[in-house]
C-alpha cells in the first residue's frame, strides 16, 4: 500500500517541481522587465539640461589607452604620446586655459609642458570607461592622485578628476578639474594608493 502511494506520489511531486522551475524562471524574466522598466522611467524624469542622461559602460580597451598615456607623461615619453591622440584635441585645464592642439604640434606641446617638471607620478585608482547612447560619445572618467616635483625641485600632489573623450580609439578632448585634498585625505590616499 505505501508503496502505491509513493508510486502515485511522486509523479505529483515530480509535476509540482517543474511548474516551481518555471515559475522562478518567470520570476526571474518578470524581475528583469521591471528593473529595466525602472531605469527607463529613471531616465525620462531628468530634467532636459541634463545632456548627458543615458550611458552605458564602455570599450575597456579606452580604459587601458587612458592608462597608457599617463605611464608616458610619467616616463617623460611624450613622443610617444602624440599616436594616442586624434587629429585635433582640445584641453580644458584646471585653471580655467583651453587649448586646441593638432596631431602635428602634439608632441613638441606635450614636451613643452612637460619639461616644467622633474618628475611625475599620476595614479588613476579609478578608470572607467563609458558610452553616452544619447550623443554616442566614448569617455574615460579617471580619477588620479598627482604627485610631482617641479623643474626648481619643489614637491606638489593634487587630485584630480579628469575626463578624457575619445573618438575612433584617439583621445580628442580633456576637461581636467582639481581638488587639493585635506591632509587627512592626502594621507590616506598616501596608504592606500600603491605607488607605480
Amino acid at each position: 500500500m505505501f508503496k502505491r502511494f509513493l508510486f502515485c506520489l511522486l509523479p505529483g511531486i515530480f509535476t509540482l517541481s517543474c511548474n516551481n522551475d518555471k515559475t522562478a524562471d518567470e520570476q526571474s524574466s518578470a524581475v528583469d522587465s521591471s528593473a529595466k522598466s525602472q531605469a527607463a522611467a529613471i531616465e525620462s524624469t531628468l530634467p532636459p539640461f541634463v545632456v548627458f542622461r543615458n550611458w552605458e559602460q564602455g570599450n575597456p580597451e579606452n580604459s587601458q589607452l587612458i592608462l597608457n598615456a599617463y605611464k608616458a607623461w610619467d616616463s617623460d615619453s611624450t613622443g610617444g604620446m602624440s599616436s594616442y591622440f586624434g587629429d585635433t584635441t582640445k584641453f580644458d585645464l584646471p585653471d580655467g586655459r583651453r587649448f586646441t592642439i593638432n596631431n602635428n604640434t602634439i608632441e613638441s606641446t606635450l614636451r613643452k609642458w612637460r619639461k616644467n617638471y622633474k618628475e611625475t607620478s599620476n595614479i588613476p585608482f579609478s578608470l572607467v570607461s563609458l558610452h553616452n547612447k544619447d550623443l554616442d560619445q566614448q569617455w574615460v572618467m579617471a580619477w588620479t592622485w598627482n604627485k610631482w616635483r617641479n623643474a626648481d625641485g619643489t614637491k606638489d600632489s593634487m587630485l584630480y578628476c579628469d575626463n578624457w573623450r575619445l573618438k575612433d580609439g584617439k583621445i580628442v578632448y580633456l576637461n581636467s578639474a582639481e581638488n587639493r585634498p585635506s591632509k587627512s585625505l592626502s594621507k590616506t590616499l598616501n596608504s592606500k594608493i600603491p605607488a607605480k
